[in-house]
């Protein structure tokens, strides 16, 4: 949407900043166990959840409670994993219309929030 022009700077440094903060909380998820690896005493365990993993958790929860399940669905869905709208919303053209004016309206709240811009 932002290289057809549909989104403006705000919006599109809120859907980066929003998609930094899901990837960051996704972390490395669960890695499969090499069992060719000799094991050695000694090493430190690894810490189940960092710090910026935190801080990310807490920011995706102020958004949440700013823009409501849904609407932090189709954000998540969008900005987050990647979909495209047609796949969110299906293959009628009205349903991705609406779509797409929710996911600016939810982008311009989170650019508010973070005072990226103000809107006109």
């Amino acid at each position: 949407m932002a290289s057809r022009g549909v989104l403006d700077p705000a919006q599109v440094a809120a859907a980066d900043r929003f998609r930094a903060l899901f990837e960051a909380m996704g972390g490395k998820g669960a890695g499969a166990i090499d069992y060719g690896r000799e094991r050695v005493d000694g090493g430190k365990a690894r810490e189940p959840i960092t710090e910026r993993q935190m801080n990310a958790g807490r920011e995706l929860a102020r958004c949440r409670d700013l823009l409501g399940a849904r609407l932090y669905g189709l954000v998540c869905a969008v900005c987050g994993e990647g979909y495209a709208l047609h796949e969110v919303a299906g293959k009628e053209k009205r349903a991705r219309l609406v779509a797409a004016d929710m996911l600016r309206m939810g982008l311009d709240d989170l650019a508010a929030m973070w005072r990226l811009a103000t809107r006109r």
